[in-house]
């Protein structure tokens, strides 16, 4: 009892909670439990033949002082184990602390309840560590005796061992005498597909009368192969034999289904070739114990069918680089790791375990695939370089590097440089114009890019294979590319409305560096030109924010249209490429705008589409003369984004210089030239300089007209009323308003963003008037039009919310108004900054709001947050 008391352990009833396939850990723990004067409840150890084994478990879990759980992946999936471990997580989380004691005796993901509670892993450890592990999670929390020496570099302790059983404790049953001719072993470090292993039992465990058949696909370097064989180690035991086929050719595959035959009796060494397929697979469908065949490197499904057992109590796994397996077997994708995975791999691989940071970036950098994790660990354990320098290498040389054949995987044969290289020139033999788009395609590398992107844009990316989009051969060309799981095909639904799903294509980052290794610097600029002009071709023109049927289409090529406008078109060039790079120039400034205005409109992420209009303007001003036009639109543009953020100088001031523009260049035509004088109106306006603002807005409208077609025409007779509006001149204010909401209506519709607008304004004017019924009816539908289509969080939705909250107060409902002009505050600030005009005025209205229903303090706090 003293080293008890030494240990601060307090004696206690401890229920254990185990499987009978985990029996040896529970009587080891069991033991340990006694030596340190516990008392173990363990079922086996209390109930004889005839005993009521449930009537036992109440009992002795309700009156234990803990439940000792005994964690594994099966004691996570069966039955009485499960309802053990939620029946003792229940009593810790309600009357009963400290109750559940989760001991992992293996690697494996636990339940989000459970995951947060501490534990203790005995798994990887010699009996020593493991008994002093036990003793720990029993210790009550308390500070240290003596002392705490300084930790220094000392390895922390990680929960990062392998996914395998370890050896210990004590002597395990015999195994069962299997045959077996897996020729692949299983890396001592495989973690990281226990979602697969769970993936592969359920396609495998469906028992419909025929052979269970699942079909390992995915990119080159994914690890199908190494999972298949870890699936065949790990589930051994329930089968007669675990036998692999060659199933690259037919030659390979006659003779591993022959070699099965003859090692289970079926046929004779000497039986000829034919005969003894065909035996065997007719003695597979016929047998009745189970047995596991893996089919590996499979070409495709034409080429395996008839090798395949056609029914029978076998379970076969396919791995193949074809996706196409659906008519043969239930497919199965192998993913990539994520980042968090893949830097596991790399520390205990390397048994470098205080480089975390460095491992998530180098992670990241190899996309998550295990070949090239293994070749980057192996050179990292060779050359001694850290996972830091080697990342810094690989940015700038990653095809030297995955190329490196002294750190070839041991069952791989070739590096990863090696294994793409030769897909790709596969494909190519398959279809000659696989490798024109493996090259569009890799320039954009990893991201999915629309397959519209490619039959609206192919006129801008190169003769050939513009041929090949008339011919309608595109889909036999990504057949070809995946046929080599070099390029990947799947259906992307739309963030904000799924009812918009786009068919997408796209390759792993190390294929398209791979694929682009063998080009210069130059080649791939030129192939980034073409790419240029087709976005311009295929992202939506002109003003986005009246178009939210457009904006899926933004969303979806607005990586890729980011990507391209960063590749330089200001390079020296032949003088027969002068005319192209001026158009390319073009398509260039065209993107850069459209992408600002989307962020501008759309995302209201300004600092960003600041960024993209001014370098528009850059590059006008060095690469085009003064024939060009996109000056004029893009200070247009860039003006109205100063206005909307209050800088109301440097709005005036792009405005003017736009104006000037359009009055040396009449040929770019009037209505430019109008839209400006409007834009110009707003500024003086937001300046307080009405008059000269009202005679800028009334020569734009005259040379507009009314034209119920223009939006420009509704957006002068605005900015005439709102000019009036804050002079104090209601009714003429009101008449231009209404003048812009008719012709809107009749023009666009009832439920038109720009109608938006004009109601919120009218309304606005209507309040001022005394008219809070009509009001209400003009702003609630100017709410709901901005709510439906510009979602919660934009600011002309916080504009709405601002009015609304206004007109509540008006009518003396101030608590209801305070939601109201809280969440426009809410937006304002996060969208514009906590100096903005509009967030100032919101926290002033929420202050008014606070003062009204008898909250002052929080009204003054409020005020001197925000500097009124």
């Amino acid at each position: 009892m003293g080293q008890l008391l030494d240990l601060r352990v307090v004696v206690a009833d401890i229920f254990i909670s185990y499987t009978s396939q985990d029996r040896d850990w529970a009587f080891w723990i069991g033991q340990e439990l006694e030596k340190l004067g516990h008392t173990p409840r363990i079922h086996e150890w209390e109930i004889s033949g005839g005993g009521d084994i449930a009537a036992w478990m109440d009992e002795r879990c309700d009156k234990a002082d803990h439940a000792l759980l005994v964690i594994s992946e099966t004691y996570l999936g069966k039955p009485y184990s499960s309802w053990e471990r939620r029946s003792a997580q229940w009593a810790a989380q309600t009357d009963r602390p400290n109750f559940a004691l989760p001991v992992r005796i293996e690697l494996c993901k636990l339940p989000n309840l459970l995951a947060s509670v501490k534990r203790s892993d005995l798994f990887g450890v010699d009996e020593s560590e493991a008994r002093e592990r036990l003793i720990d999670l029993l210790r009550p929390a308390d500070k240290p005796a003596v002392p705490t020496k300084f930790p220094g570099a000392a390895k922390p302790q990680m929960d990062l061992k392998p996914e395998v059983s370890a050896p210990f404790p004590g002597q395990k049953a015999e195994r069962r005498s299997v045959i077996t001719n897996i020729p692949i072993n299983v890396p001592r470090h495989f973690i990281g597909r226990h979602d697969d292993f769970r993936a592969i039992e359920i396609a495998l465990n469906g028992d419909d009368g025929r052979a269970a058949v699942t079909a390992l696909h995915g990119l080159r370097g994914v690890g199908k192969t190494t999972l298949a064989a870890a699936y065949a180690e790990r589930h051994r035991d329930g089968y007669r034999a675990t036998w692999w086929i060659r199933a690259a050719t037919p030659a390979t595959m006659r003779a591993d289904i022959a070699g099965l035959g003859v090692r289970l009796g079926w046929i004779a060494a000497d039986t000829q070739e034919e005969q003894a397929v065909n035996t065997v697979l007719d003695q597979l469908r016929s047998e009745r114990e189970c047995m596991l065949l893996i089919y590996d490197n499979a070409v495709g499904p034409r080429e395996l069918t008839k090798y395949l057992p056609r029914g029978g109590s076998a379970h076969i796994i396919i791995t193949s680089n074809a996706p196409n397996w659906g008519a043969v077997a239930a497919p199965m994708e192998v993913d990539i790791w994520s980042d968090e995975v893949g830097a596991d791999f790399l520390m205990v691989r390397t048994q470098r375990m205080t480089e975390r940071d460095a491992a998530l970036a180098l992670s990241r950098s190899l996309g998550g695939l295990p070949l090239a994790h293994e070749q980057a660990a192996a050179y990292c354990e060779r050359t001694g370089s850290s996972f830091a320098g080697y990342n810094s290498q690989f940015e700038s040389t990653p095809v030297a590097l995955l190329g490196e054949v002294e750190d070839l995987a041991l069952d791989y044969g070739v590096t990863v440089a090696r294994t793409f290289a030769l897909a790709i020139a596969g494909a190519i033999e398959l279809h000659p114009h696989a490798f024109s788009l493996m090259v569009l395609v890799a320039l954009l590398s990893p991201r999915p890019i629309p397959m519209y992107f490619f039959s609206e844009g192919h006129e801008k990316l190169g003769e050939d294979f513009a041929s090949v989009v008339k011919k309608g051969d595109l889909d036999r060309v990504i057949a070809a590319l995946r046929g080599f799981a070099l390029l990947d095909r799947e259906l992307i639904f739309d963030e904000r409305d799924p009812s918009v799903v786009t068919d997408c294509i796209s390759v792993h980052r190390l294929v398209g560096q791979i694929t682009l290794a063998r080009f210069s610097p130059e080649f791939r600029q030129r192939i980034g030109w073409f790419l240029i002009e087709a976005i311009a071709e295929v992202y939506p023109p002109g003003s986005l924010f009246a178009k939210p049927e457009l904006w899926p289409r933004a969303r979806r090529l607005d990586a890729i249209a980011s990507a391209l406008v960063g590749i330089e078109t200001s390079a020296p060039v032949d003088v027969a490429e002068q005319y192209w790079r001026r158009i390319v120039t073009a398509s260039r400034i065209t993107t850069l705008n459209q992408l600002a205005l989307y962020r501008q409109t759309v995302l209201g992420d300004f600092a960003e589409a600041r960024r993209y209009f001014e370098l528009a303007l850059a590059i006008n001003e060095r690469d085009l003369d003064s024939e060009s036009p996109f000056e004029g639109i893009v200070l247009n543009n860039l003006g109205g984004l100063h206005l909307q953020q209050g800088s109301f100088g440097e709005a005036r001031s792009c405005y003017e210089r736009a104006a000037l523009f359009y009055e040396k260049k009449p040929e770019e035509g009037p209505t430019r030239l109008a839209i400006t004088l409007s834009n110009l109106s707003s500024a003086l306006t937001s300046q307080g300089e009405h008059v000269a603002a009202k005679s800028l807005q009334e020569r734009s409208l005259a040379i507009l007209g009314e034209d119920a077609n223009d939006p420009n025409t509704t957006f002068a007779l605005s900015q005439l009323g709102y000019s009036q509006w804050m002079q104090g001149n209601l009714t003429i204010a009101l008449t231009y308003f209404e003048r812009a909401v008719a012709i809107c209506e009749k023009g666009f519709g009832p439920d038109h963003l720009y109608l938006a607008a004009n109601l919120a304004n009218l309304g606005g004017v209507v309040m001022d008037q005394g008219d809070l019924v009509r009001a209400r009816s003009l702003l609630e539908r100017a709410l709901a039009l901005r709510q439906a289509t510009l979602g919660s969080d934009h600011i002309d939705t916080a504009m709405s919310l601002n009015d609304f909250g206004c007109l509540l107060r008006r009518e003396g409902d101030h608590a209801a108004a305070l939601p109201y002009h809280e969440q426009a505050l809410a937006i304002f600030v996060e969208k514009l900054g906590p100096t903005h005009p509009n967030s100032k005025k919101a926290a002033e209205n929420v202050a008014v709001v606070l003062e009204a229903i008898g909250r002052p303090a929080e009204a003054r706090s409020l005020r001197d947050k925000f500097g009124l």
